[in-house]
């Protein structure tokens, strides 16, 4: 039988980060939730990093690889555990989860769209879109993918919530707290991994454009499908 919730989280740079969140999960989460660190090679504190993510009582994965960036990672794991869980969630090293119980509060929303669906909490920065989301398995299958492959970082969050509403497969559950510690909203510093995320954005957003153009419907007609066989 298949784990309830896999937690992808790619970092890099950011011991004390992974350290909170396996802390966080290990302090919130009531489901079966599993969590996988996807680590740089060449990250200058890859074993701080491996040993913050064994620091708390949370079943932890960590894979390492060759460098990539949030959304390459999130797709190699995705793929790579698709079929070991119902769902799988899509996580920064800078989400802090909450709620106690969040991750089967998130998973219930699921469940009540028939077990085929996208939700998302409430990060404390938008409502409008899922900058962390948790995602059925089935859907990961079908498109192939958990970030649109053409978007490196960008977007990602805002392509996973329009196929969700165009779908009619989407939850927001304002009541459950994942609290985004970006620096943007005022929530920590800038380092290095973020300005680096920054330099993609112009190429991302003509990525984004392209997909709403050419692909966006036949994502959305694949999703759709799987949501109208419940």
């Amino acid at each position: 039988m298949p784990r309830d919730l896999l937690v992808i989280v790619p970092s890099r740079g950011r011991p004390g980060n992974v350290a909170r969140f396996v802390r966080a999960v290990a302090a919130t989460s009531t489901a079966q939730t599993d969590i996988v660190f996807g680590f740089d090679n060449d990250d200058p504190d890859l074993q701080k990093s491996i040993g913050a993510a064994h620091s708390a009582q949370v079943p932890v994965i960590v894979v390492t690889g060759p460098r990539k960036g949030l959304g390459a990672w999130t797709n190699e794991l995705a793929l790579e555990f698709a079929g070991d869980y119902t769902a799988l969630a899509s996580f920064g090293d800078d989400h802090v989860p909450q709620t106690h119980g969040w991750d089967k509060l998130l998973l219930g929303a699921i469940d009540g769209m028939g077990g085929t669906g996208i939700a998302y909490p409430n990060d404390g920065i938008r409502d409008d879109i899922g900058e962390a989301w948790v995602m059925s398995a089935d859907i990961v299958r079908a498109l192939g993918w958990m970030c649109e492959p053409a978007l490196k970082h960008w977007w990602v969050d805002e392509v996973i919530t329009v196929i969700g509403r165009e779908a009619d497969c989407l939850a927001y559950l304002p009541d459950v707290t994942v609290r985004h510690n970006h620096p943007a909203a005022g929530r920590g510093q800038f380092d290095a991994t973020y300005w680096e995320a920054f330099e993609g954005v112009a190429a991302d957003k003509k990525a984004y454009e392209t997909w709403r153009a050419e692909r966006m419907a036949a994502d959305v007609a694949t999703v759709r499908v799987l949501c109208d066989r419940k």
